[in-house]
């Protein structure tokens, strides 16, 4: 048996519609990439480990399918997710 959350996300994925959105956290996380922040900073600002950085990254590249810091920001910005303000 498989829990309903697994199930129902299981399902999403065999119909196509595993798209899934980043949490407002890691928005901010996102847009302080973008910005040049380095992960160090990012815990700084947000008040978070580097660790904690770390792993909203990990989590950012699961949800938009990249592999790297420039693909996530440019992936970000292509889905309107993003903008970068002058």
């Amino acid at each position: 048996p498989l829990a309903p959350t697994v199930a129902t996300r299981l399902m999403q994925r065999m119909r196509g519609e595993d798209e899934e959105t980043l949490s407002t956290r890691e928005i901010e996380v996102l847009e302080l990439v973008a910005r040049g922040t380095s992960n160090k900073e990012i815990a700084k600002v947000l008040w978070v480990s580097e660790t904690t950085v770390k792993s909203h990254m990990l989590h950012i590249f699961d949800k938009l399918s990249v592999t790297d810091r420039t693909a996530a920001v440019t992936e970000a910005l292509k889905r309107g997710i993003i903008r970068l303000e002058p």
